[in-house]
This record gives C-alpha cells, structure tokens and sequence, in this order.
C-alpha cells in the first residue's frame, strides 16, 4: 500500500514541476518596426504550433530550453532557444529579415502596355472630325458615306480585344511550383545542417527521397509552409533509420 502512494505522490509532483516551467509565452513578430502577419512559430521541442495575427502577435506554450522555429515564405528563417530573459519577459519582440529579391523574382514589364491607349470610338471621333473639315465637291458621290463608321476596323477591333483578354488570362495562370522549387523558395542549406542535422553529401539524396513518396507533389501545390515542415521533420526520422 505504501509503494503505492509513494508512487502516485511522485508522479503528481513530477507533473506539478513540469507544468511550473512551462507556460503561454506572447509576443509580437516585427520588420522594420512594424507587426507582421501570418508568420509561422514551431516549437520544435514540444511541437505545438502557431501564426501571427494580422497586428504581428503571437502566443505559445515553451518552457526554457525550447526551440523556436519562425518561418515563412517573404522572411528568413531562423531558430530561437528559449532562455531564461525570454521565459521571464511579458511581452517577446522578434525581428525578422526579408529574404533577398532572386532575379527570376522579378517581373520584367513589357513596353508595349506602357504606351497611351487608344481606343477604337477615338479613332472613329478622329476620322469623323477630319471628314467634316475636308473640302467635298458638290453632287460627286466618291465612294464613301459621309460621316459613316468602318465597320470592318471595328470589328477587327472587337476580336483584337479578346485575342488581348485571352492572352492575359493565359499569363496569370501561373503553374504551382514543383517540390524541388518549393523547397528551394523556402529552406536555405542551414536549414537541413542545422535544424535537419543533415550531412552536406547527405542534402541531395535526402530531398530525392522525400520527393519519391507520393505526398510531396500535394504538399507543393497546397504551398502550405507549415504542413510541408511537418513532412521534412517526419521523413528525416525515416531516412535517419535506413541503411546507407
């Protein structure tokens, strides 16, 4: 009977001293001294997860030696250990980076759509007034209807206008980026080193992997950073355990 309350003391006491340290840590994600939104928080150590709200806040359960991983995809990533200054703050301020603009980010416009437009009641307007100023000879019919609209040029101007219309839509439909670009837009070689402890020769083979398993095309095309973090973290363990 006694080992039995012995037993049962200790375990509550444990749980006691383990809910002691550990609790609701708030704070607020900051660049260039302003709040940002919907930036990803992973507490690595207990894997409780959470987002910024539009003002850049956050709350989430750690205790002193957890660590943090912010993520997303305008910002560099980083890791944060919880230490005993930040356990004791009221209030965490974290300041993020954005990540350099790659050239093929960057959008090359087109010269043609910065030229003035025209449009085809302009142009009629146009050739109405000059038709009205120019000298007519009396009783001569020349072949022309006299203040008259070409109907040909504006159709040929109507059809111009959804071949343009068509051509945008095929522009914006832009397709979803395939695993490999998924990764490479959102986890730096420090990443798979230093949070994956990964070795350098083993990045490539590790990223092919996880390419094989039929989940990772559907995770690309969600572009769900946080879902897609879950299956790096959960393939590493796998690929941890096979034999190399």
């Amino acid at each position: 009977m006694k080992p039995t309350l012995l037993f049962t003391f200790l375990f509550f006491t444990t749980n006691f001293c383990l809910a002691q340290n550990e609790k609701v840590l708030s704070g607020k994600i900051v660049c260039e001294g302003r709040g940002i939104a919907n930036i990803d928080l992973v507490n690595l150590t207990s894997k409780k997860s959470t987002t910024t709200d539009p003002q850049g806040h956050f709350s989430i359960g750690v205790a002193v030696g957890d660590e943090l991983y912010i993520l997303s995809k305008e910002y560099i990533d980083f890791k944060l250990k919880i230490t005993e200054t930040h356990f004791n703050q009221n209030q965490l301020t974290i300041t993020i980076e954005k990540k350099p603009i790659a050239l093929e980010d960057v959008e090359i416009v087109n010269k043609s759509r910065l030229k003035v437009q025209i449009s085809q009641a302009d142009i009629d307007a146009i050739k109405l007034s000059k038709q009205s100023q120019a000298l007519k000879v009396v009783n001569v019919y020349d072949g022309t209807i006299e203040n008259g609209v070409d109907f040909v040029r504006m159709f040929k101007g109507i059809a111009n206008w959804f071949k343009i219309k068509d051509k945008e839509k095929l522009e914006k439909a832009v397709l979803p980026p395939n695993f490999k670009d998924f990764l490479s837009s959102h986890y730096d070689r420090n990443f798979y080193l230093n949070t994956l402890k990964l070795k350098p020769e083993e990045i490539d083979l590790f990223i092919a992997y996880c390419e094989a398993d039929v989940r990772a095309a559907a995770l690309a095309e969600r572009q769900d950073v946080l879902e897609m973090a879950d299956f790096l973290f959960e393939k590493n363990e796998a690929f941890r355990k096979l034999e190399r």
